[in-house]
């Protein structure tokens, strides 16, 4: 693992030791946590992008979404 210093202002930081108090954990730990949400947030993000660009560019063919939906097997309640 690699040290990084990072800026945080004073707010966020008692923000960060009042929500690790009575979870155990460190800061790092919660900025890894932190920054690995974001980091799939982002790739999710990009990948609904890239997806609806594609649909715009070539929308989907609806017959294969209904030759689909009849395939699946739901459930009735």
């Amino acid at each position: 693992m690699k040290n990084v210093q990072v800026s945080i202002d004073e707010e966020t930081l008692r923000n960060v030791d009042r929500a690790a108090e009575p979870t155990g954990l460190t800061r790092s730990e919660i900025v890894r946590q932190a920054l690995r949400q974001w980091l799939h947030r982002r790739a999710v993000d990009r990948f609904e992008q890239e997806w609806i660009a594609a649909l715009r560019e070539t929308p989907d063919d609806p017959s294969r979404a209904e030759a689909w939906l009849s395939t699946e097997t739901w459930s009735r309640r």
